[in-house]
């Protein structure tokens, strides 16, 4: 019985780490929580950034705009720590057609790895902690974002002059360019030392192949389209790619007093090597320019293969950096898929749940039970077997009981048999009595039959007793469950009527929740149905037992009777 008591436990401690938690909830003010992964094995990316503004683009399939305030300003990004709060801000967020985009400061970017981020929301009492220069390293000198206005995303607050309309672009809105160029005035903020390097990145999308200048400034630094052909050309030397550009293409060139490197969509496709000279931070772009361009970066250092690399797998539409987990609820039970369940449950299933729980209970204690009394029964009849054998020729008295030591008293104290033969004899001894030593009638002997009969009828309701509460939860466990179910659906439905919100995400918990009552009934059933066929086969082993013993008990007490009589003298 120890053994199964501990069993059990083990069994409660595993289930309990299951369903527990495996991480902490950062902010119980927040309802829901997403798992995002960045993965940079997948893109091939071989070095390791610091400060890398990854691009989380938020749709219907992968976010719950209806869970998250209208504005988005709820929405919080969390380290793999689930306890640092990470820099974001927020170019766009329309829960109307679903589409939002968010830049997160990544504090590292893994070599050929995998980071991990926390996307929270869902807090009705949260305002706005987006902060746009927070989100780029200190090397950024400006970052256009072109979503609706001219803005410098950073902290140096940059200033594009002139005209520019605005349409859909490579990352929500992008600058429509037609030809006049919008000016950079010259800055400390925008100045760049060759030793440190300069960055120019830039998703473009001619409407034409044609020549014209992206980026261009008063030092003969230029990065353009010859016939729709990236090029960049320091003085009167020039680097172009071999292809040309016709639709949202990233066009990234990283420069120093080594020379420059020309990417495209990720990937080197010129190098030039002349050297990168001083910039005042005047600059034109998109002088001669028609078509598009976004998301439009300038920085005061040469960034590698890597980022460029890392870059457009953040930001080009349908890239693989990212992957997005479940939404996740905090629960006293823990929390991703079992969280939403336990948190839907309705009041009537909490109820059947409890009462199923009740029932398993019963069966557990009524199995352990059960199962350690069987036991005990078949040790001590095989022990009192042993014994009995021993002494075939003192069958008609339980005297030979008397000798025994107390440790084997106790042992035969739990053997049916024992009882059975006890019985036995003292019907015996009391019938001799009432025949004065003469012999015993037939009507006698049968009277001895039927009193072992009834003890051991007596004995196998002992084996039985309690095992109807088996048999209950068997049959009865999966009905009650599904009965749960049943009401948890009905009012789920109800529910969904009343509020006028048909869609999935208003359906689906109710139903997984309501689904728990009939899992619960099956818990209760199953390992009822296996315990019982189990104790059900034992007594079957032990009521055989008895059977053949009375059988053999009878006869011999026949058996040794005549024998007496035949021994006593003849009057």
């Amino acid at each position: 019985m120890k053994k199964q008591i501990l069993s059990l436990a083990l069994a409660a401690t595993a289930l309990v780490g299951w369903a527990s938690p495996a991480a902490a909830w950062w902010d119980n003010g927040w309802a829901y929580r997403k798992a995002i992964t960045v993965d940079t094995a997948a893109g091939g990316i071989a070095a390791a950034e610091k400060r890398f503004p990854v691009l989380v683009r938020l749709d219907s399939s992968n976010f719950r705009f209806e869970d998250a305030k209208p504005d988005g300003s709820d929405i919080r990004f969390v380290a793999q720590d689930d306890k640092t709060p990470l820099a974001f801000h927020i170019e766009s967020f329309d829960p109307k057609i679903g589409l939002a985009m968010v830049w997160v400061d990544l504090a590292e970017l893994p070599a050929n790895g995998q980071a991990k981020l926390f996307l929270y929301y869902g807090s009705k009492d949260a305002t706005a902690a987006a902060s746009a220069p927070k989100s780029f390293d200190a090397s950024y000198r400006a970052v256009f974002h072109f979503a609706g206005n001219l803005s410098d995303a950073t902290a140096n607050a940059t200033v594009a002059q002139g005209q520019a309309s605005f349409a859909a672009g490579a990352i929500g809105q992008g600058a429509q360019f037609t030809g006049a160029p919008l000016a950079i005035a010259a800055s400390p903020a925008t100045a760049v030392n060759p030793a440190n390097g300069f960055s120019f990145e830039a998703w473009v999308k001619p409407a034409t192949p044609s020549d014209a200048t992206l980026y261009k400034t008063p030092e003969g630094f230029v990065i353009g389209l010859a016939q729709g052909m990236p090029y960049v050309a320091i003085g009167e030397q020039r680097a172009a790619a071999t292809a040309a550009i016709t639709d949202w293409s990233q066009v990234t060139v990283s420069a120093n007093a080594e020379g420059a490197v020309l990417y495209v969509n990720g990937v080197e496709a010129a190098r030039l090597a002349a050297p990168l000279p001083a910039l005042t931070g005047a600059a034109t772009i998109g002088e001669g320019f028609t078509g598009q361009i976004d998301e439009l970066r300038l920085s005061g250092t040469a960034r590698d293969a890597a980022w460029a690399k890392a870059n457009f797998a953040s930001q080009g539409r349908g890239g693989k950096l990212l992957a997005f987990g479940a939404d996740e609820q905090p629960s006293g039970e823990g929390f991703g898929y079992f969280g939403v369940i336990f948190k839907n449950v309705t009041p009537d299933a909490w109820g059947v749940i409890g009462l199923l729980m009740i029932m398993s209970l019963i069966s557990w204690v009524v199995m352990i039970a059960k199962g350690s009394y069987v036991g005990r029964a078949s040790r001590a009849d095989r022990a009192f077997q042993a014994m009995f054998a021993q002494r075939r020729g003192d069958v008609l008295s339980t005297g030979w009981q008397e000798q025994l030591s107390n440790s084997e008293r106790r042992l035969l104290a739990d053997s049916p048999r024992a009882r059975i033969y006890a019985a036995g004899v003292a019907e015996f001894e009391l019938a001799s009595q009432e025949a004065h030593g003469g012999a015993l009638a037939e009507e006698t002997v049968e009277a001895i039959r039927a009193s072992l009969d009834a003890q051991q009828v007596e004995e196998t309701q002992k084996l039985n007793r309690w095992m109807v509460l088996l048999t209950i939860a068997i049959s009865g466990g999966p009905f009650i469950g599904l009965l749960g179910t049943v009401l948890g659906v009905m009012i789920t439905f109800a529910a969904i009527a009343l509020a006028g919100d048909v869609n999935v995400n208003a359906i689906a918990p109710g139903v997984s929740a309501a689904l728990l009552a009939t899992v619960v009934g099956l818990f209760v059933a199953i390992p009822a149905l296996f315990g019982y066929n189990y104790i059900a086969s034992r007594n079957s082993e032990v009521t055989a037992g008895m059977q053949v013993f009375v059988d053999k008990l009878i006869t011999r007490f026949a058996d040794l009777h005549r024998r007496a009589l035949r021994a006593q003298p003849a009057e």
